[in-house]
């Protein structure tokens, strides 16, 4: 089994035959098609039910998107692995063109391709490339210095050696949003990718989705962030002053989450960390002077609460 397509589906049962239909006609042979179903209560079942035979279906109670892509991961037998959402597209060469690409580099662990963007309430498209501002350079090799400000890898552009997706691990599960941009940051940091300019998916974007939350999205932008602080202080640090900003404030983030709810020690551990990560700051003084005197007594509304800054 040379790849393993691994296609989450959540309550998408409109869009579900279009992205399979995708996956069956790649022009790669013998692709290996896992769907977890996480839970839905649509008409995904039937949809599921027309592909008998061509695909191999898992079903599971609701656990999340991290969760039924590791399911899936699981279940996969394939030397590469690569996802798909089940409201996206591939396109018909996209498997075999990105395996062509890791075994032309067998020392590369990972590709990933160009994205459409589609906008689905109003049918407006940009590339990945576009919208993300590397449409003029070819971003690859070692990408955690790119990568460390944000995700531009949407979950369904790469292509996987199955041994350096192990190495780095799986999805994380308690993040409900950004769990692919944590699992890219530690493939960037064991392993080189190779980019493709090729559009070979289209990503759809729907209102209200995950995206749009921006509480959400930070949240767990910053807890992505403090587990690198943690677990890789170096990989931050070897980034000079721009990962000494980044480190200071992810602390601060969340000395303002602790302030909030009135955990006046973590809150104060946390300004004190981005202090000594970074003296010179005019507002971490203050919350820390703010978090030293509060003990016992309730933050009021005025007072800060969520912000990176």
């Amino acid at each position: 089994m040379k790849v393993s397509l691994v296609i989450a589906a959540f309550n998408h049962g409109r869009f579900l035959a279009e992205a399979l239909d995708s996956a069956i006609g790649q022009t790669l042979g013998g692709v290996e098609i896992v769907v977890v179903d996480d839970g839905s209560t649509d008409d995904t079942q039937a949809v599921l039910a027309r592909y008998a035979g061509r695909i191999r279906v898992v079903r599971q109670p609701n656990r999340g998107l991290a969760a039924a892509r590791n399911t899936g991961l699981a279940t996969a037998r394939g030397a590469y692995v690569s996802f798909l959402d089940a409201d996206d597209v591939l396109m018909p060469t996209k498997l075999a063109d990105q395996v062509a690409v890791l075994e032309r580099a067998p020392t590369v662990g990972w590709t990933y391709c160009d994205v459409l963007i589609e906008t689905t309430a109003t049918g407006a498209q940009t590339r990945a490339s576009e919208r993300f501002g590397y449409a003029a350079r070819m971003l690859e090799g070692w990408l955690f210095p790119e990568l460390i400000h944000g995700n531009f890898i949407p979950a369904i552009a790469p292509l996987v050696r199955r041994p350096v997706l192990d190495a780095a691990g799986g999805f994380d599960e308690r993040l409900t949003a950004l769990e692919d941009w944590d699992l890219w940051l530690r493939l960037s940091l064991i392993s080189e990718a190779r980019y493709s300019p090729a559009v070979l998916v289209r990503y759809r974007v729907h209102p209200g989705g995950m995206s749009e939350d921006r509480s959400r999205m930070d949240g767990n932008r910053f807890r992505v962030l403090d587990k690198l602080c943690r677990t890789r202080p170096a990989a931050l640090e070897g980034l000079g002053a721009a990962g000494r900003r980044i480190i200071a404030d992810t602390h601060n983030w969340l000395g303002k989450e602790a302030y909030a709810r009135g955990d006046w020690t973590e809150a104060r551990r946390r300004f004190a960390a981005s202090l000594v990560t970074v003296p010179w700051q005019r507002q971490a003084p203050v919350l820390l002077g703010l978090s030293l005197v509060r003990a016992g007594t309730r933050p009021r509304p005025s007072e800060p609460t969520t912000g990176p800054r």
